[in-house]
């Protein structure tokens, strides 16, 4: 954003730099040549009035001896050629020539208008010279009598020379506009910047769920420090609402506990007075409590996965899959075999308790899925920048579409087998995103499904 501003200034600069110089330059040139114009112009009206009464007389008999001195003088201190010739046109003095005039003029543009008693001037090349000349062609009369005329030519290199030094003179005074316009660009660039960047800061904070985040306020234009109030204002507001949400649903689940376990205690104690006809709703009602405290325990948990509170530290991978394989071992025992395959020590950064929440969670649904005899693998490695936990199974596996959804909260698969709330896999994707890992569900080779989770590694 900040080259986009400077250079957008720095087009303005350039554009009105254009507008105001090129015009300056332009009309610079025309007035220094029409400058020295007047000048060689002036130059041949003088030599004209002092060649006239030579010229006037007769040119072969004449005494040219000092109009030449004169010609060659001028042409030796100013670097200009004098050029005189009689009513004919034929030379009379060349400086060129050392003074002594040779050839005809007449057929020359100039002479021939010099003549009619015109003045004529002009800038035209030499190809003989390999440059371009100004000339001024005067005629010399008297009682209104052309008698001759006198040319004088001009090299525009000088001219050339001014006109350079100006448009450098203009292209310095560009380069200092440039740079100026460039430092207060920059300067007005990242005072708007700056609270953009704050405001991008906290807008990206807030959507990874840090809904503590808030833009900067002090400082910024006007408009800016609106926006900034007004997206405050919003973050707020979110945040009260997640956190209202999240009390909810911690302590009505909290509640919901205690009546639950004592609903159960109720049900076991009505075994013994249950005939045999009744024990089979009398199990299904335990059952039915069983998955409802089951449901509990997952929003209270997924109520802390949303809050994120714990901070994160370094964790064994490792050794917290070791730890809840052994813990569930007692459970998979006689139906499943439940097989760990971790090497040495893997770090993650993340929190300790999440972690055994995870392995938790996917164990469990893994357990669940995996048919009668058949083997759960958790494997930890250590990939690249990335701690990695697999949990695989040999069960049925889930479908493309199902394994887009079963992140879902409250989703279960239809050959899911019964059981579960339909959280765990929700609460997996919380407590990962937490830390700043990822999950995903993969088709195990051979059949059934693993779960891959990745952690940042230390």
């Amino acid at each position: 954003m900040t080259r986009r501003l400077v250079l957008s200034y720095l087009s303005l600069t350039v554009v009105v730099l254009a507008i105001l110089e090129v015009p300056l330059g332009v009309i610079n040139a025309r007035s220094e040549q029409a400058r020295l114009s007047a000048k060689v112009e002036r130059d041949a009206v003088t030599i004209a009035s002092l060649a006239e009464s030579t010229v006037e007389g007769d040119a072969a008999t004449a005494n040219m001896t000092a109009l030449r001195e004169l010609a060659r003088r001028y042409a030796a201190d100013t670097g200009g050629r004098v050029v005189i010739t009689g009513r004919r046109g034929l030379a009379l003095v060349d400086s060129a020539a050392g003074g002594r005039g040779t050839g005809t003029f007449a057929t020359r543009p100039e002479f021939r208008a010099a003549l009619r008693g015109d003045v004529a001037t002009g800038v035209r090349p030499s190809h003989t010279l390999g440059y371009d000349l100004l000339y001024v062609a005067v005629p010399i009369a008297s009682g209104g009598v052309v008698h001759g005329a006198v040319r004088v030519t001009y090299p525009t290199s000088e001219l050339d020379r001014h006109v350079r030094n100006y448009w450098l003179a203009l292209a310095g005074i560009a380069g200092i506009a440039l740079v100026a316009s460039t430092l207060l660009g920059l300067s007005f660039a990242r005072w708007i910047r700056r609270p953009l960047a704050g405001l991008e800061t906290a807008a990206a904070a807030a959507g990874a769920g840090d809904l503590s985040a808030r833009a900067p306020v002090p400082g910024a234009p006007p408009e800016l420090r609106q926006l900034a109030l007004e997206f405050n204002d919003m973050v707020a507001r979110v945040d009260g609402l997640v956190a209202a949400q999240r009390d909810f649903v911690a302590d009505a689940s909290h509640e919901l506990r205690t009546p639950l376990t004592a609903l159960r205690l109720r049900l076991e104690n009505l075994e013994r007075h249950v005939g045999d006809g009744g024990g089979a709703s009398l199990a299904a009602a335990v059952a039915e409590v069983e998955r409802l405290s089951g449901l509990v325990d997952a929003l209270l948990a997924l109520a802390r996965a949303d809050a994120g509170v714990a901070p994160a530290e370094i964790v064994d991978l490792a050794a917290a899959a070791r730890a809840r394989v052994e813990a569930w071992q007692s459970t998979a025992a006689g139906r499943v075999r439940l097989r760990l395959d971790a090497g040495p020590p893997v770090t993650a950064r993340a929190g300790g308790f999440r972690v055994a929440q995870i392995v938790d969670n996917l164990l469990s649904n893994a357990l669940r899925a995996a048919p009668q005899g058949s083997t759960v693998t958790a494997t930890v490695r250590r990939t690249g920048p990335r701690a990695e936990l697999r949990v695989r199974d040999e069960g049925a596996g889930m479908s493309d579409e199902q394994k887009a959804r079963a992140f879902d909260r409250f989703w279960r698969a239809g050959s899911g087998g019964g059981g579960g709330s339909g959280l765990g896999l929700a609460i997996v994707r919380r407590l990962v995103e937490v830390d700043g890992g990822t999950i995903e569900l993969r088709d195990a080779p051979g059949g059934g499904l693993e779960a891959v989770v990745r952690l940042p590694a230390t």
